[in-house]
């Protein structure tokens, strides 16, 4: 199913907490370069505080805006180079897909969408298994939030997992 994806200059993974995205972006996409906000978040955190971890209860509205923006200049480095890439976020609403469907745009690249829907109480019981999980509160929330991937917006392809 993801072999028809390697020709894709961007994959953009779709999926609440606990989806399975990580997993199928190294199982599959381990070629590309892998950009997660999550993964940022952990990053800036340990260096900007001498190695503390970064928990889900330090996210911030300020923080989020620098992560935004290491996130930008990430991606357009790598697609500034033709190097293909996999965006491993949640990105469950049109909104927060915008940005990538646009980076395509920008630089006449292809993109893909893999939209991992998941049972919720699925969602829960394996973010509950994690080492840092999630509140619950947010996998309901943004399950509730939700918007499925549609080629209106701009994917030339959408994969259904």
């Amino acid at each position: 199913m993801y072999e028809e994806l390697q020709k894709f200059d961007i994959v953009l993974l779709v999926g609440n907490y606990g989806a399975g995205k990580s997993q199928i972006a190294k199982e599959y996409f381990e070629a590309r370069k892998r950009v997660d906000r999550h993964e940022l978040r952990h990053s800036l955190k340990e260096m900007t505080e001498h190695g503390k971890q970064w928990t889900p209860e330090d996210w911030n509205e300020d923080t989020e805006g620098l992560i935004k923006h290491m996130e930008h200049d990430i991606i357009c480095h790598f697609l500034e180079r033709n190097v293909k890439v996999i965006i491993d976020n949640t990105s469950l609403t049109k909104k927060s897909r915008k940005i990538y469907i646009e980076y395509a745009k920008r630089y006449s690249k292809s993109i893909a969408c893999v939209f991992l829907q998941r049972d919720v109480k699925r969602l829960l019981e394996e973010n509950r298994q994690k080492e840092y999980s999630v509140p619950d509160h947010v996998i309901v929330h943004l399950y509730a939030q939700t918007e499925v991937p549609s080629h209106d917006e701009g994917f030339d392809t959408i994969v259904f997992s």
